[in-house]
């Protein structure tokens, strides 16, 4: 009986370094997955900026400030996401969620701008636009949370026994970042100026 259960024990012992890396990986592989969704949804947001600058910039003659921050603004925001999606760490997230507020900010700016002239505001190329940024704004934000979730499902899983022991051996060493914009309340208040 006595070799029966060393020999259990053994095959435990060898088994269970496996699992745990698999368990790992799979937490690993979803919350990169769930990044490369906010990527995509970024992206798709950006690709609207141009248009809607292009599209507006014949009324912005008494203020082309507000349409040279935005493009700047996107411009520095594809140059961080791609940098993030490159090496996904707590730094690299943290500076998307800064360059990310301040092009929310920009584009809060070109909204009430638009919001202030009727001409802008009636245009449906304009309208059209906007509405597409608010969707996409919607997308993001559902990708981030699903990313956070993920995020922390991986953390919850590597902090808990028996990962936690074995995490650093099997090559996880540290937890997944989450990504933040803005604080929760600004996000939850939907940027959407044109009735």
């Amino acid at each position: 009986m006595e070799p029966l259960l060393t020999s259990l024990l053994i095959v435990f012992c060898l088994l269970l370094p496996i699992m745990v890396y698999k368990r790992l990986l799979v937490g690993k592989k979803q919350y990169l997955k769930a990044f490369s969704q906010i990527q995509i949804q970024l992206k798709r947001r950006h690709d609207i900026i141009p248009t809607l600058a292009d599209v507006s910039k014949d009324y912005f003659n008494h203020a082309p400030a507000v349409l040279k921050a935005v493009i700047s603004a996107r411009a520095r925001a594809e140059v961080v996401l791609l940098a993030a999606s490159a090496n996904i760490d707590e730094s690299s997230l943290l500076s998307l969620g800064a360059v990310e507020t301040e092009l929310n900010a920009a584009l809060r700016h070109l909204q009430s701008v638009i919001q202030s002239h009727p001409e802008l505001k009636s245009d449906s190329d304009i309208r059209r636009l906007i509405e597409a940024l608010d969707n996409a704004e919607s997308r993001v934000a559902v990708a981030r949370q699903a990313y956070n979730d993920s995020a922390v499902s991986y953390n919850t899983m590597r902090q808990s026994f028996p990962a936690n022991v074995l995490a650093g051996l099997l090559g996880h060493n540290k937890n997944a970042a989450l990504l933040k914009f803005e604080d929760n309340t600004a996000i939850s208040i939907s940027p959407r100026v044109l009735m």
